[in-house]
């Protein structure tokens, strides 16, 4: 197959190829009974030309592809996404209040407002060796100081048990013990390329003339939105979901409630019903009153059994590292169903 970049889009000579190309020129070159056998010099040299070749079509068919969205990843990703007005949603840091014991007064330095993952200040550690850095400058007096904040160093989810951060990274001549004495707040992970890719699909609708879609895509825009599902009764009798004629129900999964009656304001059709236990009051421009309905989603309990099959008598499994590693990996959507093919 021949390099080529037409209308039909990008292909290039596979590794096989290369080297059969090669092959050949070298015979045209050199006569046909060249040894280029793989454990010739020749042969050997061959193959390197070749697979530099391969790798340098490889990195042009990486950038090619990653022009589509859903096939860009990282940092091209994020760039591909801006295009329709869509930002990867930022994770937050893990934060605890600990109490520090020192014999005298001194100062301790906190980051002071440096938002960096390698932001320094007094730091310290947890058994599982997660570090916490100091959020701002304090000065602390002889004896028992409560209420310190602190940051984790890495953002995203670290999961904080009380007693847990015990031991000083940074050492202060002074600072006697480090505690904290409950969990802290427990931080939320960057949104990942999968998540992204989903919502930059579902966001693309947030101009479109069908205001459902609209509707859902602005709603998967809000901070803090983890999902969201827009369900709707066209018909004149309430439906098998409970919701009434000519009526949407809104169901969401985290989002401020401020927002959230917002976005249904400015997108839900004028004369549709709504349904929903949660209600939010916006005074419009007009000066009256719109409550906004919606539901937070409920979590069902999924309960799954399998069988684990060896194919040697002498292996062995870590069962509770398979369950945790499922409860982690099986993800679904508000309203979505279960099947096995996903298990």
């Amino acid at each position: 197959m021949a390099d080529s970049f037409t209308s039909n889009g990008l292909t290039v000579s596979s590794l096989n190829e290369l080297v059969n190309q090669l092959e050949s020129d070298f015979k045209n070159i050199y006569g046909s009974d060249i040894n280029i056998e793989q454990n010739s010099p020749d042969g050997q040299l061959l193959n390197i030309f070749a697979q530099g070749g391969s790798d340098v079509r490889s990195l042009l068919l990486q950038l090619y592809n990653s022009f589509d969205p859903d096939n860009a990843s990282g940092r091209v990703l994020d760039e591909r996404c801006a295009l329709n007005n869509v930002f990867r949603k930022n994770g937050t840091y893990t934060t605890v209040n600990m109490t520090i014991v020192t014999d005298r007064s001194i100062e301790l330095q906190g980051i002071d407002g440096n938002e960096d993952e390698d932001a320094v200040g007094y730091t310290v550690q947890d058994n599982a060796g997660n570090q916490f850095v100091l959020l701002n400058t304090q000065t602390l007096v002889a004896g028992t100081n409560t209420n310190i904040t602190f940051r984790a160093k890495e953002i995203g989810a670290i999961e904080t048990t009380a007693n847990s951060i015990t031991t000083p990274v940074t050492i202060v001549l002074g600072v006697l013990s480090v505690n904290n004495p409950a969990a802290g707040t427990t931080g939320i992970e960057e949104e990942t390329d999968a998540q992204l890719k989903v919502r930059r699909r579902q966001s693309v609708s947030i101009g479109s003339y069908g205001y459902l879609n609209g509707l859902q895509a602005s709603l998967s825009q809000l901070d803090g939105m983890n999902d969201v599902k827009v369900y709707e009764n066209i018909t004149n009798s309430t439906d098998s979901d409970g919701i009434p004629a000519h009526s949407i129900w809104v169901v969401v999964d985290g989002g401020s409630p401020a927002d959230i009656a917002d976005v249904i304001f400015r997108k839900k059709s004028a004369g549709c019903n709504m349904k929903g236990s949660q209600t939010y009051t916006i005074i419009t421009p007009s000066s009256q009153n719109f409550v906004a309905k919606w539901d937070n989603y409920t979590s069902q309990s999924l309960y799954i059994k399998f069988n684990i099959q060896k194919t040697l008598s002498t292996a062995t499994f870590d069962t509770t590292a398979i369950a945790n590693y499922m409860i982690q990996k099986i993800k679904y959507s508000i309203g979505e169903g279960a099947n096995t093919s996903d298990v």
